[in-house]
Parts: structure tokens; C-alpha cells; sequence
């Protein structure tokens, strides 16, 4: 079965309303079936994805998430955040996306940015004058950043899946990160100012600020600790989650804002959670396992390998194809599948394996915020109220921003290989 006959039967089957996960595995297993594949090496591919100590990270930082959530860390990140650059034109748009790329250095998951900022966000943004589809673009937009912030989930698996350093990767996104959310904060400067006017007055006396920060400090000390103990070799990123959880329970512990009765549901909550991304990880191996069987990256490379020699056409081919089956596939799936079969053909092309990966990763960031079809989309559509369609027109100025970012990164190498290169000193 060739890839085109592979990508339109999980295609049918998403559009059938099959889940991703059902269809990726339902798919790679016919696939084993019409190559005469035991289904024993089918479940040793499923099981050799998942048997990586840099995944166990992945449950780790999904529960820290949802402890520092339900302890209320996150809505004191954002009280403090909203209180520091709220009286700004467009303040609350602009604390949306400080807040995110905060909390997403706690959560992990841009899913879970969308929901936590999404509900703590939303209400006070319309009352402040923001139409409901501009305020869930916001924080669509905003969410979208965060797979470019560490811990980020996917970057996790990014790593696992190309064999690269987390630790790189993690130092390789934090400027492209601050480009593209300073570029949302203008767009959203520019439409409070001209375009989306709004009545917000958010005025805070210097003691009022002051409290505000004392008490988000012990939040704020999180990313600290897990980017600070990463980036200095004090452990690995599985060991950081694991400190995260601690952290965040003592915290928990000591607000005593979480009952003894919920500690059950946030366990169970981010079992579901890391389940999920888990079995997409897993049956995604087994589909990229049964491409490689069928030497698929062989059909590939001589389709591909016509625009290595063109620099400029083999990053938009890349581009778009992995924009839009990153929507498809909902990120995850989609990288485990091409990253692999791609960073051959990018490192012929002239990219460096760590650049091509961060570029890989902007362009999934894109994917899980366009609307029709990106997940974070119809979670903040969720919380507002609204339908997805009415988010297509107000999402574009910030898409322009994104797509600007990608393109800065694509030509500018050091855009992303800078900082590692100052750490491999």
C-alpha cells in the first residue's frame, strides 16, 4: 500500500468522524496485513516508539499542568500579568499572550494553554469590549506559541523521534518564541488601537502590583527550576518533570486550595491526557514503521529530492505540506511520520538538523491554530461560545505573523542555532 493510498484512508476515516488515534493505528495495521507483516512486529514497532526514558516526561509535565492549575498557580501568573501591561492599549490581548508564555513553560501542552488562559481570559475581554471571536483568536493565537516554549510536549517527542537534544532543542526555540509573541502583541496593539477599540482600565496602585507579584513568585520559580536544571546539566528533561511534579505539589500543599477529594480526578485527568498523546505517538511509530517497510522514503526522496537543489522551493514544498497535514493529524501524528523521512532531504537542501527541527516545529505551531481544523481552535471556540468559522477572518493578521516567523527562520540559521551554539562552549 503506497503512501498516497496510506494518507487517504486516514483522511476518510478522520472526515468519518474515526478519531485520530483509531485511524493512524487502523490504517498501519491493514498496511502490515496487505505486506504480510506479523502483527507481532507490528506491535514491537508500537512498543519500540514508546520505550523511550525522554517520554516518561510527557505524563510528568502533563500532571505539573494540571496540580499548578487546580492549586489556582496559573490564575495568579495571569492576575499578575494582566495587573503589569493591562493598562496598555490592547493590555488584556497582550496579557494573554505574556500569560501563555508563562504558563506554557508549566503545562506543556498548547491544548492546555488554550483551556487555562482561554476560561480565566475570556470573560473579563469581553466585558472589556472584545468581540468573542477576536478575544478567542487571541488566545487561539496566543496557544499557538506555546510549542515553541519549553517544556513543550511535542518538542519532547520532537526530540525523541529525531534523536536530537532536548536540552538543544529547548535553547534552539526561545528566540524564534519572543519574536512571534512580540509580533502577536503588536497585532493586537495596532487592532485595539485602530481597529478593535476597547474600554479597558486596568489600574493598579504599585502596592496592589507589588502583592500581585509576590504572590505569582512561587509559580514564576517553576520554569526556573526546570529550564535553569535542563540547560545547566543539573538533570535531564525527564528528571525536571519529575522535580516539576514535587514542586508543584508542595505548592499545592502549602495554598491548600486543592481538596483531598480532587487530587484523584487530576491524577485520572492527566492519565487521560498523557494516554492520548501517548497512543499517537505510538501508533504513529507503527505507520511511520510500515512507510519504511515499504521504503516509502526511498519514493520520497526522488519525489523531494528534485527541490533540494532549490533552496527556496524545498522550504515552501515543506511548508505547506507539513502546515496542512499538521491540522490533519493534529501535530503529533504528523511529526513522528515526517520528521524522519524529511531531515535527510533538509540537511542535502542546507539546514542543519536542529534548524530544520525548530522550523519543523513553527510550522506544526501554525497547524493546531488554523481553523477549521486545529485543536486549540475548537477548545477556546469551547469557552466563547462561537463557531469555529466566525474565528477564520480575525485569526489571519496573526497567521501573517507566524508565517513571517517561519520565514525568518528558515533563511536566518542563527535565529535558532545562536543560543545553543553559546551554551556548546
Amino acid at each position: 500500500m503506497s503512501f498516497g493510498f496510506a494518507f487517504l484512508g486516514i483522511l476518510a476515516l478522520i472526515v468519518a468522524g474515526v478519531p485520530i488515534v483509531a485511524a493512524l493505528g487502523a490504517v498501519g495495521l491493514i498496511q502490515a496485513s496487505a505486506d504480510d507483516v506479523p502483527l507481532s512486529i507490528a506491535s514491537q514497532a508500537v512498543f519500540h516508539g514508546l520505550n523511550s526514558f525522554t517520554l516518561l516526561a510527557i505524563p510528568l509535565f502533563v500532571l505539573t499542568g494540571e496540580i499548578l492549575h487546580r492549586s489556582g498557580a496559573a490564575e495568579r501568573l495571569i492576575r499578575f500579568v494582566t495587573m503589569l501591561v493591562g493598562w496598555m492599549t490592547g493590555g488584556l490581548g497582550m496579557s494573554v499572550v505574556a500569560s501563555t508564555m508563562l504558563f506554557s513553560g508549566l503545562s506543556g501542552s498548547v491544548n492546555a494553554d488554550a483551556a487555562a488562559i482561554g476560561s480565566t481570559m475570556i470573560p473579563p475581554m469581553t466585558k472589556a469590549g472584545y468581540r468573542r471571536p477576536w478575544s478567542a483568536s487571541i488566545v487561539a493565537a496566543a496557544s499557538g506559541t506555546g510549542i515553541l516554549i519549553p517544556p513543550s510536549i511535542t518538542m519532547i517527542v520532537l526530540g525523541t523521534v529525531a534523536n536530537l537534544s532536548i536540552r538543544d532543542l529547548f535553547l534552539a526555540s526561545l528566540v524564534p518564541a519572543v519574536v512571534v509573541a512580540v509580533g502577536k502583541g503588536l497585532v493586537i496593539y495596532f487592532y485595539a488601537k485602530y481597529r478593535e477599540p476597547t474600554s479597558e482600565r486596568v489600574r493598579v496602585t504599585p502596592g496592589e502590583l507589588g502583592r500581585a507579584g509576590l504572590a505569582a513568585l512561587p509559580p514564576l520559580v517553576a520554569p526556573v527550576i526546570i529550564l535553569g536544571g535542563i540547560l545547566w546539566g543539573v538533570f535531564t528533561a525527564t528528571e525536571a518533570a519529575a522535580v516539576a511534579v514535587l514542586y508543584a505539589t508542595l505548592l499545592a500543599m502549602v495554598y491548600r486550595t486543592v481538596p483531598r477529594g480532587d487530587w484523584m480526578s487530576i491524577f485520572v485527568n492527566a492519565g487521560r491526557t498523557s494516554g492520548v498523546v501517548l497512543s499517537l505517538v505510538g501508533v504513529a511509530q507503527l505507520l511511520a514503521y510500515m512507510l519504511a517497510y515499504d521504503q516509502v522514503e526511498v519514493v520520497l526522496a526522488d519525489w523531494a529530492g528534485q527541490f533540494t537543489g532549490n533552496y527556496f522551493v524545498f522550504v515552501t514544498v515543506v511548508m505547506v505540506l507539513f502546515w496542512i497535514l499538521g491540522a490533519l493529524l493534529d501535530g503529533i501524528p504528523a511529526l513522528v511520520v515526517l520528521i524522519p523521512l524529511f531531515m535527510p532531504l533538509a540537511v542535502e537542501a542546507g539546514m542543519g538538523e536542529l534548524h530544520f527541527a525548530i522550523f519543523a516545529l513553527a510550522v506544526f505551531g501554525i497547524s493546531l491554530v488554523t481553523p477549521p481544523l486545529g485543536s486549540a481552535c475548537f477548545i477556546v471556540c469551547g469557552i466563547a461560545r462561537i463557531r469555529i468559522v466566525e474565528m477564520l477572518r480575525p485569526m489571519l493578521p496573526f497567521m501573517a505573523v507566524m508565517f513571517a516567523t517561519i520565514i525568518l527562520l528558515a533563511y536566518v540559521p542563527a535565529f535558532s542555532e545562536w543560543i545553543p551554539s553559546q551554551f556548546a562552549k
